[in-house]
């Protein structure tokens, strides 16, 4: 009965304390040995896994299950359950312009082609930090961007200004710019400063 100097306990450091919790009763007391190495290995496995994160695990469950309560949860694969709770990561921008309206702008003027043709041309990044800047969320909510609202509202007396953008309605407030360059270099800055509430 080789004894490992150890015991049916775990020291464990948090916030420059190290603290110790017993895996049974006794614990403090009762050797791990070669004998009964598997059921410490055990009961440190549940620990981890299980008793040590109960309680946040068990926050996490019940607000999860406040906002997606459904028998139906059940039966999706995990992947689905992402896809239903953050959206799809995919951007199809094609979908997103067939959807939206136009508030003092056309379709066709210039500004909006020009609007366009820049999206499309940004990296995948930019993209979304697009549609975060624009909607709040770098996700496509599910079924896709056709079904989404968006809305491109133009504003004239402010030509310098970047755009803006009102999350709760997804609606990008778009200046009159001169040329496809200034749209460009002001929708960047735009897009890559935008820090939103500050929610993570």
């Amino acid at each position: 009965m080789l004894n490992m100097f150890m015991y049916y306990q775990v020291s464990l450091e948090e916030y420059g304390d190290v603290k110790t919790y017993k895996l049974r009763d006794n614990g403090e007391n009762i050797p791990v040995t070669n004998d009964n190495r598997n059921e410490y290995v055990e009961l440190y496995l549940d620990w981890i896994l299980n008793a040590a994160i109960y309680e946040q695990f068990r926050a996490f469950y019940l607000g999860f299950h406040s906002v997606c309560a459904s028998n139906a949860l059940i039966m999706l694969r995990p992947e689905e359950v992402e896809m239903l709770v953050c959206g799809s990561p995919t951007l199809d921008l094609n979908e997103l312009r067939k959807v939206t309206e136009y508030d003092g702008y056309k379709a066709d003027d210039p500004i909006i082609i020009d609007f366009w043709e820049v999206l499309h041309s940004l990296s995948d990044e930019l993209k979304k930090k697009f549609l975060l800047f624009a909607t709040g969320s770098d996700r496509v909510p599910v079924g896709g961007m056709g079904e989404m609202t968006f809305k491109i509202t133009k504003v004239t007396n402010k030509p310098d200004n970047l755009p803006e953008a009102h999350t709760c309605f997804n609606q990008l407030v778009l200046p009159l710019y001169e040329n496809e360059d200034l749209l460009r270099q002001k929708l960047i800055i735009a897009i890559s400063n935008a820090e939103g509430f500050g929610l993570e």
